[in-house]
This record gives structure tokens, sequence and C-alpha cells, in this order.
């Protein structure tokens, strides 16, 4: 016998079909896994081709193990800051989507707690390539923004796949989902710590490895690193 919220979820299907409405968020797993696939290579082909001719204000290229992110979409240094922050744009609007995809197949408050954390993480990092580094003050705005709530997105539902043996995902996602939530804690901890004198100026003296970046980097990897964990599950899921 089907419980009450599948009998009201397949009235509420119904009634959409005799009234000639559709949802265009009732899409396959498949359909969402492919676009989680997709905003994450967006986002890393990006970076690849931005930091590939990349020369600093020391005549650096660029490194993970001591450039900020966003400083390959920095407009007044770096030679493809358009192809990144467009990458950046593209990439938070396809996985802020695949986020709100994905809070449907949740149960209970983890629905809408996922729903509002992907929403305020979605928007915050497309702004990020909306509002490049050279606008200081915004972006450090929406990038902080961003850093702050992408752990969530992550925490959330791997507490709702903790608690619900039954959910349709494999456990072996909460791995990847404490790795990236212990990675975003590490982060947020050191720069919190991280008291540039001044933090408009151009940064042009950095050692060869510089914790405050290469944390930045390991949070946005591994939050990228778990949309894909994600996604490939979906893609490998039947249609309901």
């Amino acid at each position: 016998m089907s419980s009450p919220e599948t009998r009201g979820g397949g009235a509420d299907k119904a009634a959409r079909a005799a009234g000639g409405r559709s949802d265009p968020f009732d899409v396959s797993p498949r359909t969402a896994g492919v676009l989680g696939l997709g905003a994450s290579a967006v986002i890393l082909l990006g970076a690849l081709v931005t930091a590939i001719p990349y020369v600093g204000y020391a005549g650096e290229g660029y490194s993970p193990l001591n450039h900020f992110i966003s400083e390959l979409g920095e407009t007044g240094r770096s030679q493809l800051a358009p192809v990144f922050n467009a990458g950046i744009v593209l990439g938070g609007i396809g996985l802020g989507l695949f986020l709100l995809l994905l809070s449907r197949r949740l149960t209970g408050r983890y629905r809408p707690a996922l729903m509002l954390a992907g929403s305020v993480a979605g928007t915050s990092g497309t702004l990020v390539g909306i509002f490049p580094m050279d606008t200081h003050a915004v972006h450090r705005l929406v990038s902080g923004v961003f850093f702050c709530t992408g752990w969530i997105v992550v925490a959330v539902f791997s507490v709702w796949l903790a608690r619900h043996r039954r959910s349709g995902f494999p456990r072996w996602l909460l791995v990847p989902g404490a790795i990236s939530v212990a990675i975003f804690f590490a982060f947020l901890a050191v720069y919190s710590t991280y008291r540039p004198i001044d933090p408009d100026a151009h940064i042009v003296e950095r050692g060869a490895v510089w914790t405050v970046p290469l944390l930045e980097w390991a949070s946005l990897l591994s939050l990228l690193a778990w949309f894909v964990c994600v996604s490939l599950v979906l893609v490998r899921q039947r249609a309901d």
C-alpha cells in the first residue's frame, strides 16, 4: 500500500497533467547527474585553461600551492580572466540548480534546509564570477558567503543520508562528504587568522607553499569531488 505522501504526490502529478502543467524540476536522476557533472567540469576546465597562460605581478606562473582561486579571475592581471569568470558563473548556476533538484530527493526538514543552503551557496558562488577580485569589497563578501555555506550543503545531505538507510544513495557518499566538511573547517579556521596589511594590495611576494590559498583550493576541489560523486550515483540510478 502506498503512503499518504506517495498518494498525494501521485495526485498532484495527475492534477498537473490534467491541467496541462508540467513541473520543470521533475527530471530523471540521470538528467540531474549529468547537470552536476557538466557544471563541475565547466568550473574545472575554466580554471585550468586560465591558469596555463597566467603570469603574476612578480612574473610567476600560477600555482594552486600559493595562489588564491580568485586571482585567476582578476581582470587587471589574469590574461584569460573572462574565461575563468564565465566558467564560475555558468558552473555556479548549474550546481545551484543541481542542488535544488537534489533537495527534492530528501525528506523532512532536510529538504528545505538543503534547498536554502544550496540557493545561497549557488547564488554567492555565481556572484564570485560576476564580481571578480578587482571589485575587492563585493568580491570578498560573496566569496565569504560561498565558503561559509558550501560545507553546509554537504553536511545537510550527509546527515540526512546517515539517518536514512533506505535513502536510495550508497553509504560510501558519507566519506567524501566528511572529508569535504573537514577541509572546509580547516580552511575557515586558517583564513580567520589571515590579516594582510593591505587587503586590496597586489600580492607580489609569496612562499613556494602558502597554507591559506592551498586550503582554499582544497576546499573547492573537495566540494567539486563531492558533487561528482553524488552526480555519478544519480547517473547510474534508474528513473522512478
